[in-house]
């Protein structure tokens, strides 16, 4: 049958409007942007950032997905930005973006997202200056966060620490050479990455820090024996040990005789701090009383700073106004005459 072009029926456009059109709709009004992986090329150099730089797992974590959240609210090429660009996108993190639980981000949250846009467009500018020639971070400054306090340890904790590691089974030896590991201020990702080789019967040697710095770390003979121990028992279980042979291994099923992971000293952690009595016991726990105790035997601050591998003053201050404010109240109560009460 022949149609003229005449005899067709009209043509009526329908607009595509689905639920994934409303559903987009009502994130953009509640003001929720989720955070995917950008496909434009600008998240190419995130990838080279994040690849060319010696970062932690958390801290690479971190980086990855604060770029992967500015990328996602702009989509402006890098040359292209401006200081007022970061300016807004600071106001989005403080006004707009929410939590999990539907807060508003913390100070301390705000600061990781801008401090990531720093590193970041600051490699950019030194290693692509024809793509960008001013750094637009520059004029951003970080929300004010009083000092945190220092959680150190007391004395009478760290003794229910040692008590605790009596009563471990399988991996009482490890866990006991991890605590004094810890004890002499090393982050857990630098344990991580110890090998046999790092361990010269008297120091610890720290080729990759999260400063960029090699570090050296002196080890109380106690520390020294325990850990000298510690490799013995592994020979003699029939362990050949050279140089790159990790320091820590695993006594999980799955893993068992690999390098000990950053998870896999929390979790021992966690399960001292458990048979100790100590809450939220964390590997970061030992490093604040290290820091702390240096002071307090009266360390150089400089030089307690090269000991635990920090690089900036401001966050090795929390540490130097605990040993002042124990140095004030000895003072005060030698000028009275009296004994003070020592810390349990």
């Amino acid at each position: 049958m022949n149609y003229s072009r005449d005899s067709l029926p009209p043509i009526n456009l329908i607009p595509l409007k689905d639920k994934t059109d409303n559903r987009e709709e009502r994130v953009r009004k509640n003001r929720l942007i989720k955070i995917a992986t950008p496909t434009d090329i600008r998240f190419v150099k995130v990838l080279e950032f994040l690849r060319s730089n010696n970062l932690s797992v958390n801290s690479c974590k971190l980086y990855e997905r604060e770029l992967k959240r500015f990328l996602g609210w702009t989509q402006l090429s890098y040359h292209e930005l401006r200081p007022r660009h970061l300016a807004l996108y600071k106001e989005y993190l403080r006004d707009e973006v929410q939590t999990d639980t539907g807060k508003p981000l913390s100070k301390s949250s705000i600061n990781a997202g801008i401090s990531a846009l720093k590193s970041f467009f600051k490699w950019m500018c030194n290693t692509y200056p024809d793509i960008m020639a001013a750094n637009p971070t520059l004029g951003v400054k970080l929300e004010k966060i009083p000092l945190p306090p220092a959680q150190s340890l007391t004395a009478e904790q760290m003794e229910r620490v040692w008590s605790a590691l009596e009563l471990l089974g399988e991996t009482k030896q490890r866990d006991t050479a991890l605590v004094h590991i810890l004890s002499h201020g090393l982050r857990a990702g630098e344990i991580v990455e110890l090998n046999v080789g790092s361990f010269d019967g008297k120091l610890l040697f720290l080729p990759d820090t999260k400063t960029n710095e090699p570090r050296l770390v002196p080890l109380r003979k106690e520390s020294r024996e325990v850990l000298t121990e510690y490799l013995l028992s592994r020979e003699e279980l029939g362990e050949e040990l050279n140089s790159l042979t990790p320091l820590m291994i695993s006594h999980h099923a799955s893993y068992k005789g690999e390098r000990l992971s950053y998870h896999g000293i929390y979790f021992a952690v966690e399960k001292i701090g458990e048979l100790a009595g100590i809450e939220e016991l964390h590997p970061h726990s030992f490093r604040h009383t290290y820091a702390t105790d240096l002071l307090m035997l009266g360390i150089d601050p400089s030089h307690a700073r090269k000991l635990t591998g920090h690089t900036s003053e401001k966050a090795f201050r929390r540490y130097t106004l605990r040993s002042e404010q124990e140095a004030a109240i000895a003072a005060y109560y030698r000028a009275i005459g009296e004994e003070p009460e020592k810390e349990s």
